[in-house]
């Protein structure tokens, strides 16, 4: 393989992210007194450089044999993951030693889940493709088990392992039949190859099998239906630091590498794969809503809102077209931030000896804690959808792109399960602000603070001027490669 120097601007972000996880994981070993402080801040220090490098202004480039490539998609997507692993980073420095979870590896593993992220987002090869998600997948694994001491902990690691690993090997046997039709693993090669070949009833059966394992192994990652299984479970039993990474990063960057092969890659497929996507974000959308209505728990309440949320993701990928998923792109921006807020709240007023997992446990906040009472509002109000805040705007242009695209019966249930959701979501206001209880609070830890209030800010700054983030998710979705 031919790599010419010239081109290792490409992997120039990949390289930096897993070279500063080695630093960061050096520098903790001769580190003493307050490490968690100073190395959390040197990781956001380079999660900024690694964005740096990762910002590009209309320039595209490919390299490894058109693998990789840096163009205004991978740009994109790396930018919005270094941001909310910034926030993470942030929600971790006061929230990870206070639990008793002093682990060197904790920093390091989160560099090189953002390695793997970044591998996934900037993939133009389906087997590169599955090394970035293993990546990030086992660092992950890691992290939601990094609380030893603690049995959840454990059960969580163990079970997102062994599903993670069966939804993986379904995955790697998809590419593998996708191979034996067309004959490559790039994706602008499949796609040309679909383009072109006349595929007989045999070979488009192949194709069919090929499409679900992909459906289910990208299904795990974004915790659709019926993949979600691990997510309430996974959600509670992690450390709240790795959760909201989970919650959000992860997320973002499976729905990249989705976006990138199913509407763009394998777009001469799409009529095939729509009623698939159309049930998928029914089903998904309606199970999460329904599901969290019975939750007691805010952490397993939050879990079963990001899958009703993936749903709504669902519904613009369903719909196909270019505005449909350049909403996509903004609603993952969106949804990324508020969750982030609303998870950031949880961290920040959480008790070493018993959390804060209980939505009674946000009882009377608004007495103790007005600002964070505030922001939790700010976060369940958008992800409830309501206007004029971040969320509403997001799934107004998904709901939009879906009816222009003819999907008006998806879009009906999309919204009558947005109603369905604003139960759970304000009995989380009311628990604030009409309750009297609650836990005795330790006091917000100032980091986290910081990072809620940036998130909550950000919120309220989409919905009310989105058209910035949805003009540079319009320009990245037209500068998709597919390879060399």
């Amino acid at each position: 393989m031919n790599v010419p120097l010239d081109n290792m601007s490409v992997a120039l972000p990949l390289i930096v992210a897993c070279a500063w996880g080695l630093l960061v994981l050096v520098a903790e070993m001769f580190s003493s007194g307050k490490r968690f402080t100073g190395i959390g801040w040197l990781t956001i220090v380079g999660l900024a450089v690694v964005g740096g490098l990762s910002y590009t202004t209309g320039i595209t480039e490919v390299t490894f044999a058109g693998a990789l490539a840096l163009d205004g998609f991978a740009s994109y997507f790396n930018l919005l993951l270094c941001g909310l692993a910034v926030l993470a980073v942030l929600m971790s420095i006061d929230y990870v030693p206070a639990s008793g979870i002093v682990r060197g590896e904790y920093y390091p593993l989160l560099l090189f889940a953002v390695a793997g992220l970044l591998v996934m987002v900037a993939a133009t090869d389906l087997i590169v493709m599955f090394l970035g998600l293993e990546t990030m997948s086992m660092a992950v694994y890691v992290l939601a088990g990094v609380h030893k001491a603690k049995p959840r902990s454990n059960e969580a690691s163990l079970k997102y392992f062994l599903m993670g690993a069966f939804a993986s090997a379904l995955l790697l046997y998809g590419i593998a039949l996708l191979y034996t039709i067309t004959g490559s693993t790039v994706l602008g090669d499949i796609a040309t190859a679909l383009q072109t070949n006349q595929y007989s009833a045999a070979d488009r059966l192949v194709l069919d099998l090929a499409l679900g394992l992909l459906l289910i192994g990208f299904g795990f990652k974004i915790a659709a239906v019926p993949f979600h299984l691990w997510t309430p479970d996974v959600y509670e039993g992690a450390p709240s630091s790795v959760t909201v990474f989970m919650a959000t990063a992860v997320k973002a960057g499976a729905f990249a590498a989705l976006i990138r092969t199913v509407p763009v890659a394998l777009l001469p497929l799409l009529d095939n794969l729509t009623p698939l996507l159309w049930v998928a974000a029914a089903v998904t959308m309606t199970v999460g809503n329904f599901a969290a209505l019975r939750q007691t728990s805010l952490k397993r309440m939050l879990a079963y809102s990001s899958i009703a949320h993936t749903g709504y993701l669902l519904v613009g990928l369903t719909a196909g077209t270019a505005d449909a998923s350049a909403a996509v792109l903004f609603y993952l921006t969106v949804y990324g931030v508020m969750n982030m807020g609303a998870f950031g709240v949880m961290i920040a007023v959480a008790r070493r000896d018993e959390g804060c997992e209980e939505i009674s446990h946000l009882a009377g906040l608004s007495r103790n804690h007005p600002m964070l009472a505030a922001a939790m509002t700010v976060c369940m109000l958008s992800l409830m959808g309501m206007p004029p805040l971040g969320g509403f705007i997001g799934k107004f242009y998904v709901f939009a792109a879906a009816v222009e695209a003819g999907y008006v019966g998806l879009v009906v249930i999309a919204v009558l399960n947005s109603v369905v959701s604003a139960v759970y979501y304000l009995g989380v206001v009311r628990a604030m602000y009409f309750e009297s209880g609650g836990l005795e609070l330790e006091g917000p830890r100032p980091y986290a603070a910081v990072a809620v209030g940036g998130a909550a800010i950000a919120t309220v700054l989409l919905g009310v001027v989105p058209t910035p983030i949805l003009g540079a998710a319009s320009r990245a979705l037209q500068a998709v490669v597919l390879g060399p």
